[in-house]
């Protein structure tokens, strides 16, 4: 949005740094998948170097007894949250989605979120498209609580053309077709 000239390009060259130094935080840290779990398993606790493997202190304790049985081979996503000692491993749709199409992925991780969200099908789209959060996070707010959002199917669309996957966006719309009219176009549903 910033109009390329003389008086702008500094400020252009800072956003692309950033951008850049962004882009693989979010791409190296936030990212977890089956390699992924078996680093984790393998960390070293209590290293504070620059040299060190586990840089955030994430103790593999931490790794939820759900999440080795539930990703599978070919999938990964982009965790909720990162903190010193202390992972998320919520999978939430938007977030996910909005890597894919803002190409804060890299191709293959924006490939694989699609594989694993059709691989776990019946836990994002059910016979109510699309779920906000895997799994469901019980806190004070229902709506984070594992409740399908039809309007989550737009950006799902969006990533599935990005990648070139359209028939899986047809076949989430296809089950949305099934329930929305007769449901009366709920903002969502909650479990």
């Amino acid at each position: 949005m910033i109009a390329s000239d003389d008086g702008s390009r500094s400020l252009l060259l800072a956003v692309n740094r950033r951008l850049t130094a962004l882009s693989f935080h979010i791409r190296e840290y936030f990212w977890v998948d089956m390699k992924k779990i078996n680093e984790i398993y393998r960390y070293k606790t209590e290293e504070y170097s620059q040299g060190a493997t586990n840089k955030f202190n994430i103790y593999p304790e931490q790794i939820p007894s759900w999440l080795v049985d539930w990703i599978p081979e070919k999938g990964g996503y982009l965790i909720g949250n990162l903190q010193p000692a202390h992972m998320d491993f919520w999978f939430f749709s938007l977030g996910n989605l909005w890597a894919i199409t803002s190409s804060l992925t890299t191709p293959r991780q924006a490939e694989e979120i699609l594989n694993l969200m059709e691989k776990k099908w019946e836990d994002f789209i059910w016979n109510i498209p699309l779920k906000i959060c895997y799994p469901a996070y019980f806190a004070g707010l229902s709506y984070h609580n594992g409740g399908p959002w039809p309007t989550l199917l737009w950006q799902f669309t969006l990533a599935c053309i990005k990648m070139g996957r359209p028939e899986l966006a047809h076949k989430a719309v296809s089950v949305a077709e099934k329930r929305l009219s007769n449901d009366q176009w709920p903002e969502y549903y909650d479990t």
